[in-house]
């Protein structure tokens, strides 16, 4: 009796796409290698060869269609409303849809990066226009925020791991981003201003340890964790050589005092806000507007915060994974004292949806340059809390 050939799916690549997507997203591009995908799909490292010429490649790929996933999705859509009820939907059935390439783009080559950028800047120009004739109110900038909020709300899934069902996601998310296309408000367009920060303005430090800190925490936010070196961090300080190794044993050490620092004054904001509200409407106002203010002027640290967390070592992780959570939890107590119709998994994925589109927005340079971006973004999350 003569065995059958064993045939391979013929979905085999597109199940080693998902799983490297899935892989990527938990914990990056660089925290996977090729013997891990491959093990999840259940082949050798040699068999994946057959499919991708590597790792880049195969990132290539999952940016790639995710890519064209989104365009897709809100290309076919006749209105504003249809776009996010489409990506609400392919969030909930894969979350790392439209964060990945927030994350990991930079690790292609260039000229896979600007392309897929540019869909990705696509995307929120269709939005933007479908806005704008349904309310021929706003103007180009004001339909441009609201595109981009709605658009970083309905993604926010992508960020955190609050258990529920797709089919509640998708219902929630949508929920919250269509208000804010639907009912957000933006003040008249006027002249832009720069940041509050610009790199290399300000004072240099007297000590060497906290210029170090405070090159890298621009560098990692600009071209992430490994693509900046000790030596680059040293340079851009003006510090070289053996010199550097006096403050810091390497690049890790210093990341993790960056997101220690950037724990802390979130910390700090909350405890304002708490000691100094006489109501929990009150705390939750104070909250937001001390919130956007900081990430607005350490842009820079709050997206490390969120991006390159991932690069530290187990235990590190965890624990600034724990100070997160606390952190995100006191949010959901007060929004809960103030809607206490909203049950605790609504009121999570509301926070971090908040939380999601004040990071994101600000880290967009040119509605940065918004002269009172700092207000529209307040005002954006109080709209979302009353969902």
């Amino acid at each position: 009796m003569t065995s059958q050939p064993v045939r391979r799916p013929r979905d085999r690549k597109q199940t080693i796409i998902r799983t490297a997507a899935e892989l990527f997203s938990e914990k990056g591009f660089h925290g996977v290698h090729l013997g891990e995908i491959a093990a999840a799909v259940g082949i050798s490292t040699p068999a994946l060869y057959r499919h991708f010429k590597g790792k880049s490649d195969l990132l290539a790929r999952v940016l790639a269609e995710d890519c064209d996933r989104i365009q897709s999705i809100t290309g076919a859509a006749d209105s504003a409303q249809g776009a996010l009820r489409g990506l609400a939907e392919g969030v909930a059935e894969r979350r790392e849809l439209a964060v990945l390439w927030q994350r990991e783009a930079r690790n292609l080559p260039e000229d896979q990066r600007d392309a897929c950028r540019e869909q990705m800047w696509g995307v929120g120009e269709r939005v933007a226009g479908l806005l704008r004739r349904e309310r021929p109110e706003l103007s180009a900038g004001g339909s441009e925020l609201l595109a981009w909020a709605s658009l970083r709300v309905a993604a926010s899934p992508g960020h955190h791991r609050v258990p529920c069902t797709p089919a509640r996601l998708r219902e929630r998310m949508e929920q919250l981003s269509v208000s804010v296309l639907h009912h957000g408000t933006v003040h008249e367009d006027g002249p832009a201003h720069a940041p509050a920060r610009s790199a290399g303005g300000g004072l240099a430090p007297a000590s060497r340890r906290e210029a170090l800190v405070g090159a890298a925490t621009e560098l990692f936010g600009s071209r992430g964790f490994h693509e900046v070196s000790l030596d680059d961090i040293g340079a851009a300080a003006g510090i070289a050589g053996p010199s550097v190794y006096k403050h810091f044993a390497g690049k890790g050490e210093i990341l993790y005092e960056l997101l220690n620092r950037g724990a802390a004054v979130l910390q700090l904001v909350l405890t304002r806000a708490m000691s100094t509200a006489r109501t929990p409407q009150e705390a939750l106002d104070a909250l937001v507007r001390g919130y956007v203010e900081v990430v607005g002027e350490h842009t820079e640290m709050f997206s490390a915060l969120v991006t390159e967390v991932i690069n530290l070592p187990d235990d590190q992780r965890h624990a600034i994974r724990r100070i997160q959570h606390d952190y995100v939890a006191e949010w959901v107590e007060l929004l809960r004292q103030v809607r206490p119709d909203l049950d605790r998994t609504d009121a999570r994925l509301t926070v971090q949806g908040v939380l999601g589109m004040i990071n994101d927005l600000w880290g967009i340079p040119h509605l940065r340059r918004r002269p009172r971006l700092a207000e529209e973004l307040a005002g954006l999350s109080r709209l979302l809390f009353s969902c």
